[in-house]
């Protein structure tokens, strides 16, 4: 499967998701002059694993957190896990979340 491009919602703001093999590592978060995350020249669970991990380090940078290195990959192996071990609570925080979106929405088509 190919990596999905596009835009994801990171910490308040869209961040571009973009597959770019010439970069020649795993990847990056570029926070100048548009917010983009690139994925380089790696597949399947590695490449899934990069986005999880581009994906915090783009939350820490958006949200002035001052994060390892280290402890990024941590988190990034947590929610791996979480992934992999746990689908069905994943799955469950997916459905909560998008309920929670739905009645966000509603809300502000009501006030609009």
């Amino acid at each position: 499967m190919t990596i999905p491009e596009g835009t994801v919602w990171i910490a308040s703001q869209w961040v571009v998701l973009k597959h770019d093999p010439a970069i020649g590592h795993f990847g990056q978060f570029n926070s100048f002059p548009n917010p983009e995350i690139l994925i380089g020249p790696v597949r399947g669970e590695i490449a899934a694993m990069t986005v999880i991990h581009e994906a915090i380090e783009a939350a820490a940078d958006i949200l002035d957190l001052k994060m390892k290195e280290s402890e990024i990959r941590c988190l990034e192996h947590c929610i791996s896990g979480m992934i992999i071990r746990s689908p069905e609570v994943v799955d469950w925080i997916v459905k909560e979340l998008r309920k929670s979106e739905d009645g966000c929405k509603r809300s502000m088509a009501a006030v609009n």
